[in-house]
């Protein structure tokens, strides 16, 4: 989970600094799919670990459960944010 969160963390950043050059490109985009998709992947997991505790709210687990799907859905769902991705890559191979 620690790798996955620094990863989410560093393309983050990295998608603010070609966002802060004015280069609008998919940085973001990946940035967002590869962040939400790691919050649930790490809910998820935490669930495992914590077992029948992660379900009741004594743990904040719980919460982070029920939240992190939404992550994939707010400011554009992952599978829209992908097609751009895809879109932005064929663009710059002269593809589209």
């Amino acid at each position: 989970m620690a790798i996955r969160i620094e990863a989410s963390r560093s393309l983050t950043l990295d998608a603010a600094r070609h966002v802060e050059r004015g280069d609008l490109g998919a940085y973001a985009a990946m940035a967002k799919v590869f962040a939400s998709e790691t919050a649930i992947h790490c809910a998820m997991e935490a669930m495992r670990v914590l077992g029948g505790y992660g379900f009741t709210i004594d743990f904040p687990v719980e919460r982070y459960y029920r939240d992190a799907p939404l992550m994939a859905i707010g400011e554009g769902t992952n599978e829209i944010l992908q097609l751009l991705v895809a879109d932005n890559l064929l663009r710059e191979l002269g593809h589209a």
